[in-house]
């Protein structure tokens, strides 16, 4: 174990978590500890015998990018980090809490239209939820809190960076400094200036197109004097920055990681 007064600090990103969520959510469902391997999940699954085939295959994921194998090898990626390192920190932005719980959301009508029978060229065109009687508080609030719970039981835990006074004021700074100078998606620049204001060594995420900016930023030669210019408006941006740059000559930036 790496000891140290400086934290490890990790952001996960919305379809990471989201992933995470849905390995939790399945071993929850066969009576599986979390750290069950993908494998054995899916061979509890399949001696259900009263599971639709078609949830299976569609709603599962078991093969597929952003589904439950995604989830399990962040699982163990958090584990790895709380053994490598006595001090760390993990983030999951407010922002990205809302978008996971419409995920949920989507989760929820997709596996009461497939207990339906809607086939699934019918319920990809997302009927209105409306048409749908459900308990926001016990399908997705509680479920989200149950999943929190789960993974604090294994010693993983996060929290929102909003909730730390002004942090959503200086998140904004950060955010308008990169934007002069890299082009990124809305939610994608809030979540880099999250990272960048918390000091995050890795944004955890699942998108290629937004990891592949993250370390160019960080360490792409052609990209260098974008990372100067960041470097040197982010002095300007808050006292931390400018203290930090005077005693590490830099401004740490985070890496994309998956």
């Amino acid at each position: 174990m790496t000891e140290s007064k400086k934290p490890f600090v990790i952001l996960i990103d919305t379809n990471a978590m989201a992933a995470l969520s849905l390995y939790v959510e399945s071993c929850t469902t066969v009576g599986a500890n979390l750290g069950t391997t993908i494998e054995e999940l899916k061979e509890k699954f399949e001696k259900i015998k009263c599971i639709n085939k078609e949830y299976l295959k569609d709603y599962l994921y078991f093969g597929e990018k952003g589904g439950i194998k995604d989830g399990y090898k962040l699982f163990k990626y958090l584990r790895i980090k709380r053994e490598e390192f006595d001090n760390i920190q993990i983030w999951f932005s407010q922002l990205s809490e809302i978008e996971l719980l419409n995920v949920f959301l989507d989760r929820t009508f997709d596996r009461e239209l497939t207990r339906k029978g809607i086939p699934y060229r019918i319920r990809r065109k997302k009927p209105f939820r409306t048409q749908i009687d459900f308990n926001y508080e016990e399908e997705i609030t509680k479920n989200w809190e149950d999943i929190k719970e789960k993974l604090s039981e294994q010693g993983i835990e996060f929290e929102n960076p909003e909730k730390e006074s002004d942090a959503i004021q200086d998140i904004i700074k950060v955010a308008k400094i990169v934007t002069q100078y890299v082009a990124l998606e809305p939610v994608d620049l809030y979540l880099y200036a999250s990272a960048v204001y918390l000091r995050a060594d890795e944004i955890y995420t699942h998108d290629k197109e937004f990891r592949t900016i993250i370390n160019k930023i960080l360490t792409d030669n052609e990209w260098r004097n974008i990372y100067n210019n960041v470097q040197q408006d982010l002095r300007k941006c808050t006292p931390s920055f400018e203290k930090e740059y005077e005693v590490e000559n830099r401004i740490a930036l985070p890496k994309g990681v998956s």
